[in-house]
């Protein structure tokens, strides 16, 4: 474990506003940063920040304006240290040539700078209304299987958006590196319903990733829990 320290004790309700600005360099610097803003909001949306929400009252607005990406969104019982992870995903970009100048978060009348990495993450639900099963020894394993049980068959159109919502989980793992000197290496995943009530989930390659980022999928299910009750939900 890299040592993360986890906590969703502070949140914050309210408008939300993102400002990114990528160093000169590749030409879709401006893209990568817009589809890792996308990402981070559409996962508040999800629920892997559970208990947090977005709000309809005041819709995204996320565009380009000069050399900065901006993002305006209204949340509810966002923990703070959502952000961490915001910044953990832009952080990553040096690995693969897309540096940032200055990135910033407006909480209200706080102002968090996101190139400094607080290390905080955050926390898993503490109760979650299903067994969690985790795996005794992870020693030299590069894979990741997760599987998900519903307690009734989930139907399919329903399923194929979950799965989906799923697949945003690869580039919140970017916030996660067991060596911050090194990228994470997630990959090859394989997406699907062993039958009607499993997804079945497996990362071919899934290296240099902290543990820590399965409290994401914790929230997750517990955010799906609410209309789709779980019973099980298996790491290994």
């Amino acid at each position: 474990m890299s040592g993360f320290d986890v906590s969703s004790s502070e949140r914050y309700g309210g408008l939300l506003l993102l400002e990114v600005t990528p160093a000169q360099g590749p030409a879709d610097a401006i893209e990568v940063v817009e589809r890792q803003l996308r990402s981070f909001i559409d996962a508040i949306g999800a629920g892997f920040f559970f208990p947090a929400r977005l709000c309809p009252s005041a819709p995204l607005e996320l565009y380009v304006a000069g050399a900065s990406v901006h993002g305006r969104v209204d949340v509810d019982d966002l923990p703070v240290a959502a952000l961490a992870v915001l910044a953990g995903m832009l952080a990553d970009g040096r690995h693969r040539d897309a540096f940032i100048q200055s990135a910033r978060a407006v909480l209200g009348q706080r102002e968090f700078d996101l190139q400094i990495d607080s290390g905080v993450r955050p926390a898993a639900s503490e109760f979650p209304p299903f067994e969690v099963e985790f795996p005794e020894d992870m020693g030299g394993n590069y894979a990741l299987l997760v599987e998900i049980e519903f307690a009734h068959p989930v139907p399919p159109d329903v399923g194929q958006k979950l799965l989906s919502t799923l697949a945003l989980w690869d580039a919140l793992t970017l916030a996660y590196p067991l060596d911050p000197d090194l990228p994470v290496e997630a990959g090859g995943a394989q997406a699907m319903f062993n039958d009607p009530r499993t997804i079945h989930y497996h990362e071919w390659v899934w290296d240099n990733a902290d543990a820590e980022a399965w409290d994401l999928i914790i929230n997750l299910c517990c955010a799906w829990h609410e209309t789709l009750p779980i019973v099980r939900l298996h790491f290994e």
